[in-house]
């Protein structure tokens, strides 16, 4: 082995890496040990493999070299004992005087990194430490940085489930404070109206809030719709019930549906599902234009629901990914509504569809009667 200075240094700053030097060749290993030692390296030494273990336990190596055919306890050994302590964290070269293909596929099955083949100048092995401490903390600073992602992660959902916790309580009491105003008081008419349109808004937002909660359950698979026989006329009436205070246009409300009408599906999600698309129409429905929500029996048990109001049509570049997450829409707003309406109709085996008709835009949701 040479000590030649062969070529530019790494940059890497070695004073803080552990090198293990394991060899039975005395004067071979100890020339290493104090040839990476006056490059900065700290430098540790062992001539058979229980010593060279014995060291490795108590003090972990960034990097080993070990020699392949020291006797007895052989160089394989050492290696898979390093992998099993510290697996990625310590880069193991072999050290071997022969160069074949069975030495390299036992070396590389132990766990080695690298192979090197004497006699290697001091330069060579040098620059080989230092490119495996560079990887070793490329490694680290991935691991770290994938760490960090996953607190701040789990720390967003905490916040997140804690938010929505928060404010759903005060909405509810706001939403049955307001209630009881608007049905135990006798407010002139500009009263009555400012606290309907309160109302409204506060059970938009309590919308909006268990949109955002279920969606993160429906993409973790944790909501199972509950199927159910429902009365759907008694269904779309309630809707409209809800929403009609809130149209002051003179827009007309229809519903077009048998009131004999029965199918299956979790009435609760269904309705807040048309909440969505009703507010949807009734947002962008033309002055004295008219909604109309349908209802028909589709496949055996499930139903055909719709959502039409007249006015403009949605515009052609935004309708293929309408019912992805966070699409921005009209006026560049960015919404999940559609997308809580798409999760809720698959989680039933079914699908919504826009549907452009002559009239207006239409939403058609079709649910098989099944979860």
């Amino acid at each position: 082995m040479s000590n030649e200075a062969g070529g530019a240094e790494s940059t890497v700053q070695p004073s803080a890496v552990r090198v293990l030097v394991v060899d039975d060749d005395v004067a071979m290993c100890r020339m290493m040990g104090n040839g990476l030692s006056h490059t900065g390296y700290q430098a540790l030494t062992a001539n058979n493999a229980e010593a060279a273990l014995a060291i490795a336990e108590t003090q972990p190596p960034d990097v080993s070299i070990v020699d392949f055919e020291m006797p007895d306890v052989g160089g394989l050994t050492v290696i898979r004992r390093l992998k099993e302590l510290y697996g990625a964290a310590v880069h193991v070269m072999v050290l071997t005087g022969h160069d074949d293909e069975e030495r390299r596929a036992h070396a590389f099955e132990a766990g080695a990194d690298d192979f090197v083949v004497k006699p290697i100048m001091m330069s060579e092995l040098r620059r080989r430490v230092a490119a495996a401490v560079r990887n070793l903390r490329a490694f680290v600073q991935v691991r770290l940085e994938k760490e960090a992602a996953e607190r701040r992660l789990v720390y967003g959902t905490e916040a997140t489930a804690l938010l929505a916790h928060d404010l759903n309580n005060g909405l509810a009491v706001a939403t049955n404070n307001l209630a009881y105003l608007i049905e135990t008081l006798a407010p002139d008419p500009e009263q009555a109206d400012a606290l309907a349109a309160t109302l409204r808004s506060v059970r938009r937002m309590s919308g909006l809030v268990a949109n955002f909660v279920d969606i993160a359950r429906f993409e973790d698979a944790a909501v199972k719709p509950m199927v159910q026989a429902v009365d759907v006329h008694e269904l779309l009436q309630s809707v409209l019930a809800v929403h009609s205070t809130s149209l002051t246009q003179g827009i007309q409300l229809t519903i077009d549906c048998e009131r004999e009408l029965v199918a299956h599906f979790d009435n609760g999600l269904i309705e807040r599902v048309l909440h969505n698309l009703f507010g949807n129409a009734a947002r962008y429905c033309n002055a004295g234009g008219s909604i109309t929500l349908g209802a028909q029996l589709w496949e055996t048990d499930g139903a055909e629901l719709r959502v039409t109001n007249t006015g403009p049509q949605i515009p052609e570049n935004i309708r293929k990914t309408l019912f992805n997450k966070y699409v921005q829409g009209k006026g560049g707003k960015r919404g999940m509504g559609l997308y809580f309406c798409r999760l809720v109709a698959e989680a039933h085996g079914g699908r919504i569809e826009y549907d452009a008709r002559a009239n207006g835009p239409s939403f058609v949701v079709r649910l098989p009667g099944r979860a």
